[in-house]
């Protein structure tokens, strides 16, 4: 590398000629550093200085890498090796407004360590994280259905945006990702994140590998906790023995519903009350069952953890305490899981719309209506989305909103997408309006009555045995 004497900055170059000055520092590893340049959204990574025989293995990785289907990933991918003495290294296209996750999660602690609640729920509170989360899982499973793994995976090299309006998320360092079946070849991880089965020397990393080192990234975004350190059995021990030990799965995790021997060593966020059933099951399966080597099979697959987050999110409310706004899970008390001030949400504060069926089949003549499980549920103040397909998809973004509707003082506003219509019903099908542009409902007319969200498409007619509807009360 060349020194230079402006600002001694260095400058590097690549095997096709291209001069790339280094700038800021955004990310360090056992590995190497990744540098931003003075090129418009390209990075380079530089390896620490290596001997000349594992120089030639890394750089032949880094080619291999170039070469895998990964285009349509949120990947920042290897495009040009380096030029580099007793070092590699590549360029690599990174969008502008991104940091490191790892960077994200240690702002919200004050100098002396403290966690700032208020910081947390600043920067997006429970829902972006819920939305950064979702996001990384999709990649992961993609990255999973192509048969690849991504191979030490941690919020050094997770990049979300810099903004908290904004949720996007790429995933660096990718000279790590390798095919599945290769995971004996491949051992790099980092300490903390690693599953316990790669502590043990039982396999590489692979895709159960990728999906633990999710799950303790996703508890520590949501709560700040690590899955095994912060418990008093790895605190009261000697702080290297104890870790390693939690690392090799011989402790419970904090949060064991039947083993509190290593429960949580501090007070921090309710994490029972700001979980629902369903997400922290996904959690206790990991962490609590497929830690041990026979449970392996219990681990939630990435596929799961999308479908779940992607759920979850159609089920938060807005805390309608102006100290506090916080985003949470609905709950029977619906009240807010940060906000000691918490009052219950009134009717008059959110609205739930569920997904019901109707069948025409002489064997339901008795009971037609039948519901899913699919809902969303909207606080006053917001305005939310709905999709024709209510079910969970990658890629949900690019899918073509049907309609918008948002709660507000003066009633429920539905707005159809241009070309779209809806139509609204009683539930007896007595009175029906189709709409086509925005109708309000107003805030003196509700008296509680279930009313129907439906679509000429999903409507029934002779030939078709079912259709469907968004179900409410207003």
């Amino acid at each position: 590398m060349k020194m230079i004497n402006e600002k001694q900055k260095l400058i590097v170059n690549d095997l096709h000629g291209g001069a790339y000055k280094l700038l800021e520092k955004i990310g360090e590893g056992g590995q190497g550093t990744v540098f931003e340049t003075d090129q418009v959204n390209l990075v380079v990574k530089i390896t620490n200085a290596l001997p000349d025989a594992q120089l030639k293995e890394v750089r032949k990785q880094f080619q291999n890498v170039m070469r895998l289907p990964l285009r349509d990933l949120k990947i920042a991918l290897p495009l040009s090796l380096l030029k580099l003495k007793n070092h590699a290294g590549y360029v690599m296209e990174l969008m502008d407004g991104l940091e490191s996750l790892s960077s994200q999660i240690e702002s919200m602690y004050t100098p002396k360590g403290q966690l700032d609640i208020i910081k947390y729920r600043d920067t997006g509170s429970f829902a972006r994280r819920l939305l950064i989360l979702k996001e990384l899982a999709e990649t992961l499973a993609k990255l999973h259905g192509k048969g690849l793994a991504f191979g030490d995976l941690s919020p050094h090299n997770i990049f979300v945006s810099t903004l908290t309006e904004h949720h996007q998320v790429w995933l660096i360092d990718a000279d790590n990702i390798h095919y599945a079946e290769q995971s004996n070849q491949h051992h790099l991880y980092t300490k903390g994140y690693a599953a316990p089965e790669l502590i043990r020397n039982e396999i590489g990393t692979n895709i159960q590998t990728d999906a633990w080192s999710f799950a303790v990234i996703a508890l520590q975004l949501l709560t700040h906790t690590h899955p095994f350190n912060h418990g008093v059995a790895v605190e009261d021990d000697d702080p290297d023995i104890g870790e390693e030990k939690a690392a090799r799965g011989e402790f419970p995790w904090v949060f064991d519903v039947e083993d509190d021997s290593n429960e949580i060593a501090v007070e921090g966020f309710p994490v029972f009350e700001m979980l629902n059933k369903r997400l922290f099951n996904l959690f206790h399966r990991c962490f609590g069952l497929s830690r041990l080597a026979e449970k392996l099979h219990e681990r939630p697959t990435m596929a799961e953890w999308h479908y779940e987050l992607h759920r979850t999110l159609s089920l938060l409310l807005l805390c309608q305490e102006k100290d506090c706004r916080s985003s949470f899970i609905v709950n029977k008390g619906m009240h807010c899981s940060f906000c000691i001030k918490s009052k219950p949400l009134t009717s008059e504060q959110y609205i739930r719309f569920r997904y019901w069926g109707y069948d025409q089949d002489p064997l339901m003549a008795e009971q037609p209506w039948f519901a899913s499980s699919e809902q969303v549920f909207l606080s006053l103040g917001q305005e939310k989305v709905i999709y024709h397909e209510p079910h969970s998809y990658f890629d949900n973004e690019l899918l073509k909103p049907w309609f918008r509707v948002a709660l507000t003082d003066e009633g429920l506003k539905m707005t159809p997408e241009e070309g779209e219509h809806v139509i609204l019903q009683n539930i007896d099908g007595s009175k029906s309006y189709t709409l086509h542009k925005t109708q309000i409902l107003k805030t003196h007319q509700k008296g509680d009555k279930d009313l129907l969200i439906t679509h000429s498409s999903l409507q029934m007619n002779s030939e078709k045995m079912h259709s469907f509807f968004w179900r409410f009360s207003w």
